[in-house]
């Protein structure tokens, strides 16, 4: 009798444990998928160069249409451009005086109402010279 309540209480012991495990995983996977959506895409692009100077486009991803604030700052903190939209997809354009070959480290803050989600992005600059030379003959 007492072996036959041990095999029970081990039994429904087992039991909860695998119905706690499978009810976390659940909840577990809802939140992470919850956190994925909440922060927006953001891409920094080279997109080619004017009078020497690079081109960079901003695109941001705002499926929700909620309006976004851009703050694009230098390594130094200076604000260089901001700007609102409301837009569910956002394009812009930058265009920057790097006369010298240094590095560019830009700071671009996307920011709702309720959150700003910030992203760090550094430029290298590198410039190679190709000389091809074709010989036909005639």
């Amino acid at each position: 009798m007492k072996t036959v309540n041990k095999e029970i209480k081990r039994v429904i012991t087992l039991g909860v444990l695998a119905l706690v495990f499978v009810f976390n995983a659940g909840i577990a996977k809802a939140n992470s998928e919850k956190k994925n959506n909440d922060r927006k895409s953001i891409e920094l692009r080279y997109v080619g160069s004017v009078n020497q100077m690079p081109v960079f486009e901003i695109v941001c991803d705002n499926e929700a249409g909620e309006d976004l604030n851009i703050t694009l700052r230098d390594a130094d903190g200076v604000v260089l451009y901001t700007g609102s939209f409301s837009d569910k997809k956002i394009v812009k354009r930058f265009q920057f005086d790097n006369s010298s070959n240094d590095d560019i480290k830009l700071k671009l803050t996307v920011g709702t109402k309720k959150k700003s989600q910030t992203e760090i992005f550094q430029i290298n600059r590198s410039s190679q010279v190709i000389e091809a030379i074709t010989v036909a003959k005639l």
